[in-house]
């Protein structure tokens, strides 16, 4: 990639992704709940993540009787301790991390705070973006526009859209909403830049080069995958969209050639 695209992918991903710093957040607040275990084996490691499992499948059907929230703050608290046993997640990944996110969506859908640090959890660690805006959509289906940090749904449902589905008309759309959300709840972004600064930073750059922004974010989220299926799926959509930049960059040089 040439200084001048790079130039170009950097100005798009400075102006739609200021909240990835929420994936710090949800890091910070895994240490503060970690497990402080000793190392264990495998077999140990697959046996704990299916006691979680059931009590995840506890969670999701048993009666709320008006204590949804709770519920859904104890099932939250479970997935930061999840996140956060360091060991247990390099030695057999985050299998369950989609698990939390649709328990929480279904008990307490405006649990705002949870679904943003979820949603990066579960597209960047999990490798699920396209599970991700579906639960976001149902999500965004209940949220108060005007609550806290509400804009920043669309943000992360954009973002996803944008990197792993290389979607730049439903990302734009994410965003215009975003922006809408925004100004009713009067949380406007503090650098400035608008709607039209992100559509135009997204209309100069060019198919290529969000091609190469999306295999950056699959093989950024490759490093984390333990399950062999998994990780042979996300290495295919990489291959493919290598080969379809290959293709475009052929297609463009004959282009200039035959300008020429």
């Amino acid at each position: 990639m040439t200084l001048f695209k790079l130039g170009k992918v950097t100005k798009v991903l400075t102006a739609i992704t200021p909240f990835i710093c929420l994936a710090g957040i949800v890091a910070l607040q895994a240490q503060e709940y970690k497990k402080s275990s000793q190392k264990l084996n495998y077999a140990n490691y697959v046996s704990q993540e299916n006691q979680e499992a059931k009590l995840i499948e506890f969670q999701q059907q048993s009666p709320h009787l008006g204590f949804g929230n709770l519920i859904a703050d104890w099932s939250y608290l479970n997935f930061v301790q999840y996140f956060g046993d360091a060991n247990a997640r390099e030695t057999i990944g985050y299998r369950l991390i989609p698990e939390y996110f649709e328990t929480i969506t279904d008990i307490d859908p405006r649990f705002t705070q949870a679904h943003l640090r979820l949603s990066i959890a579960n597209s960047m660690y999990a490798g699920n973006a396209e599970r991700t805006i579906v639960l976001m959509e149902r999500v965004l289906e209940s949220v108060n526009p005007e609550s806290e940090e509400a804009a920043l749904l669309w943000t992360s449902k954009g973002l996803d859209e944008l990197l792993f589905l290389g979607d730049k008309k439903a990302a734009i759309r994410s965003y215009k909403i975003a922006a809408q959300w925004a100004e009713l709840s009067n949380n406007i972004r503090p650098d400035g830049l608008t709607i039209k600064d992100l559509e135009q930073a997204l209309e100069s750059t060019d198919e290529i080069d969000l091609k190469e922004a999306q295999v950056r974010a699959w093989s950024g989220v490759l490093v984390h995958i333990k399950d062999h299926q998994k990780k042979k799926e996300i290495k295919s959509k990489i291959n493919s969209l290598k080969a379809e930049i290959l293709v475009l960059e052929q297609t463009q040089k004959q282009s200039i050639k035959n300008t020429n």
